[in-house]
């Protein structure tokens, strides 16, 4: 703040909001310091060009709830969407193959983004349902509270520290091709259930029962990560060649 009263360079004035708006977004304004920065954000509507498209940014997202502050500085991906008043764009993964984009707020948080995922769906329940990052070597949940640029930002740090790992291993006198490591792009996030609570009971909602009967699928033939007896393995072998072929004829 002290940094943008009276400095003449218009260049730095621009990437200092660009830092002040990823402030924003990262940790809430305390009720302290809240009065003061609107004050300091109302002073500031007179500026022009891209300032003040950043002042209104400031204003717009500086009384939003924030649970807790974010954990991990912002990645690339994040600072690239900023300089243009922008959000990511995040592809979620279905387990039957289908893929839906949405907008992602920086404030978002991945219990947000199932709930607007169940409202592009059409999904009429969220009980149980959740967000999965995947990766080349892993597969963890997701927390509802915690945020999806976090996740993001992880994602490019590990990808950072296996771009250096890798370098420092290949040896200078050896003329070897070093393995590409894993990068943020071979990185997912997947929706999928779980929590099952009724597990006896097949839903009314024909959304969920697709979305359940792909990851079944998924869960005991592509990846064998259930085991099942022969007989359930039968019926659910049934279930796919109706699925596939359609209702048998007599």
């Amino acid at each position: 703040v002290r940094q943008l009263t009276g400095n003449p360079n218009q260049e730095q004035i621009e990437r200092l909001w660009l830092l002040l708006c990823l402030v924003v977004v990262a940790f809430p304004t305390g009720k302290t310091f809240f009065k003061y920065f609107v004050s300091f954000l109302q002073t500031n509507l007179t500026a022009s060009g891209k300032s003040l498209q950043y002042v209104q940014w400031c204003m717009d997202n500086s009384n939003r709830a924030q649970a807790a502050p974010r954990k991990l500085p912002p990645s690339s991906v994040e600072i690239a969407a900023m300089k243009r008043l922008g959000t990511i764009v995040c592809r979620f993964f279905f387990l039957d193959g289908r893929t839906k984009a949405i907008d992602v707020h920086p404030c978002d948080t991945a219990q947000d983004s199932v709930s607007k995922l169940a409202d592009k769906i059409g999904l009429q329940s969220l009980d149980g349902w959740a967000l999965f990052e995947s990766g080349p070597n892993r597969e963890s949940h997701i927390q509802g509270h915690h945020y999806l640029y976090d996740i993001i930002s992880s994602w490019e740090i590990e990808q950072n520290l296996a771009t250096k790992t890798s370098q420092t291993k290949v040896s200078p006198a050896k003329n070897l091709t070093p393995k590409r490591p894993a990068g943020a792009s071979d990185n997912r996030f997947i929706f999928k259930k779980r929590l099952f609570r009724n597990t006896r009971e097949i839903p009314g909602d024909p959304v969920e029962v697709s979305l359940l009967f792909a990851q079944a699928v998924h869960s005991v033939v592509r990846c064998d990560d259930l085991p099942v007896s022969e007989k359930v393995a039968l019926q659910l072998a049934g279930l796919q060649a109706q699925v596939a072929l359609g209702e048998p004829q007599p």
